[in-house]
């Protein structure tokens, strides 16, 4: 075997085993060739390459850290090395493997967006954007360290700073599925919607079993309200894919959108079955079931909203454990505020409960807007606002969590669960006085929120331009009083016989303003935002116009409410089309402007 003629022969047999296949017979000849030549570099390199293709990953990594101590500068070995550190897991493995591959040849393009793709595994993502910076100016002329780069960007919620890299990378190699898809991500983070689906379209095109380019697709479709479109779409990855949980979990928001609660019910489940941890999909489901009655599960599942990054669940770090429903024998609760100020409002029914629950103070941390309004809640110790310094506690649980923890269901708490100062409504009524007929307040349009992509989303949809209603400004035997705050307050002005509308809103400080004054009408009609809680909180009349794809809290087949006994629902049923709605409303408004106040 000493031979160099019999030596190069063996080598040659073993390679062309290896090429064809045929694992077994090329390592038992590399082993026959390191029992005469232990130190050959190319054999334990080879050999390693075969103990990774047979998935024998500690064998790999003993035969590539033979082979470095042959050759210690072979920084393709060190690459070996870390992908296999990052196959099992141990991500600073792979970045120490990296970094010394690095320290060898400071100048590899290759090495350096190996590196960044190990510092995103191990949760390290300041550092990976320097190494992806750093392989774009060792490599201008690749696209996939410029994908890396705006990939990373996408999910740092800086989608701004992805799209150069991301069309710069398309450009590069416009073929690449994956660039379009990034490039698509970030054109809708930036509400850029149809430049983003033509993105997507792009990525299929070129690779149409992609699964992540399809989901975002039929993401981008729901935004736009083609949910039939992004259904068929679903449809059609799941068939591809049956095992992608993403594809299931928008197949199911599809359902949920176009109504069709059995069929998402189904698919949520399926989604959990294949991805158990995924908390978009439990979160996601949890609106079905609860739009559906189905509390028991739905709270369950509502409660992985603390751990979806799309949840709008304002997750600052508290001392102290989540409060569990037990008594606390005088230690002190605090109850907080999360999402919105209609949530708030809805779910602030449930604190005298739970102040009965807990036998000791309760702190309760609102929103500034809602302290005085909401200083009245029995029980609590005290009131505090959001820009407020929190008092000393001992456990803390959101608002939203109560009907979880407590085990009871919107029924359990008796309408109207608020109040107004008394001096405040008397105010209102006499300055409402000389109003002719019946008072109803209006209510057109919620926060637009252009910060939060999703929730500008759902307020387009949900909110109306004041002069889409002004038909209903003519029912005679009304006279009409804003409840509309913000920029939508303007179109006051500018629609023709809005003027017939009495505002006061300039008056309005906070909700404790607003509720004294709502609680001098006769009826509230509001799209679904704060203002119709407070109304139905108050126990006044409310009328809600709700968007085809209705917020889970209003049940479906349902226009009443066991949240609020005194509401009235409005169901659009096509996407975008309040036409039907409104005509129902006026034909009801007439009625209620012909009975006796």
């Amino acid at each position: 075997m000493t031979n160099p003629v019999s030596v190069d022969a063996l080598f040659a047999l073993a390679r062309d085993r290896q090429e064809k296949g045929a694992d077994a017979a090329a390592v038992s000849l590399y082993r026959q060739l390191l029992c005469h030549l232990p130190s050959a570099f190319a054999v334990w390199v080879n050999l390693g390459f075969l103990h990774q293709r047979q998935g024998r990953g500690r064998a790999a990594e003993q035969a590539f850290r033979r082979a470095l101590t042959v050759d210690p500068g072979q920084t393709a070995v060190m690459g070996c090395l870390a992908q296999l550190c990052q196959a099992r897991g141990d991500g600073a493995a792979a970045v120490d493997w990296l970094t010394d591959a690095l320290e060898a040849d400071p100048q590899s393009a290759e090495m350096t967006n190996n590196l960044g793709n190990a510092l995103v595994a191990a949760g390290r993502p300041d550092a990976a954007l320097a190494a992806f910076r750093r392989t774009v100016v060792l490599a201008p002329d690749r696209s996939e360290p410029l994908s890396n780069l705006a990939a990373l960007l996408i999910d740092l919620d800086r989608p701004r700073d992805a799209l150069q890299p991301a069309a710069r990378a398309l450009r590069l190699t416009p073929g690449d599925a994956r660039a379009a898809n990034n490039l698509g991500a970030a054109l809708v983070e930036e509400d850029r919607l149809e430049e983003a689906i033509a993105a997507f379209h792009q990525a299929l095109h070129h690779d149409p079993a992609f699964a992540d380019a399809g989901t975002n697709l039929s993401a981008a479709l729901m935004d736009r309200g083609d949910c039939q479109d992004a259904e068929v779409l679903c449809r059609r990855l799941v068939a591809l894919r049956p095992d992608h949980a993403d594809a299931y979990n928008n197949l199911g928001n599809a359902l949920r959108s176009l109504g069709r609660l059995a069929e998402a019910d189904k698919t949520f489940r399926r989604a959990l079955r294949l991805s158990p941890q995924d908390a978009d999909v439990h979160y996601n489901a949890s609106s079905v079931f609860l739009k559906s009655g189905n509390f028991a599960d739905g709270w369950d599942e509502f409660e992985w909203r603390k751990r979806t990054l799309r949840s709008a669940f304002r997750n600052f770090p508290l001392p102290g454990p989540e409060w569990d429903g037990q008594a606390l024998s005088g230690r002190t609760l605090l109850l907080y505020a999360e999402q919105g100020l209609g949530d708030v409002l809805q779910f602030i029914r449930f604190v005298p409960l739970a102040v009965e629950r807990a036998q000791g103070p309760v702190v309760l941390q609102v929103y500034p807007s809602l302290q005085r309004l909401l200083g009245q809640v029995p029980g609590v110790s005290v009131v505090v606002s959001t820009d407020d310094p929190l008092p000393a506690f001992d456990c803390h649980l959101p608002l939203m969590s109560l009907p979880a923890v407590l085990g009871c269901a919107p029924t359990a708490v008796a309408v109207p669960y608020l109040t107004a100062d008394t001096g405040l409504v008397e105010g209102w009524r006499r300055r409402l006085a000389p109003l002719p007929g019946r008072k109803v307040g209006l209510c057109w349009a919620g926060a637009p929120r252009p910060e939060q992509r999703g929730a500008h989303r759902m307020d387009q949809r949900r909110s109306l331009p004041l002069a889409a209603l002004a038909g209903l400004l003519g029912v005679p035997g009304l006279s009409w009083v804003s409840l509309q705050k913000g920029d939508p307050a303007a179109q006051l002005r500018a629609v023709p016989g809005a003027g017939a509308i009495f505002d006061a809103m300039d008056d309005v400080g906070d909700f404790a303003d607003t509720a004294a004054l709502a609680s001098v009408l006769d009826l509230v009609v509001s799209v679904d935002t704060s203002v119709a809680h407070l109304g139905a909180a108050l126990g006044r009349p409310v009328w809600l116009l709700d968007r085809c794809d209705g917020c889970w809290r209003w049940l479906a087949g349902r226009d009443d409410s066991p949240w609020y006994p005194t509401m009235r629902i409005y169901h659009q049923t096509a996407w975008g089309d309040w036409d039907p709605v409104l005509r129902r409303l006026a034909a009801d408004l007439a009625l209620f402007a012909a009975q006796t106040a």
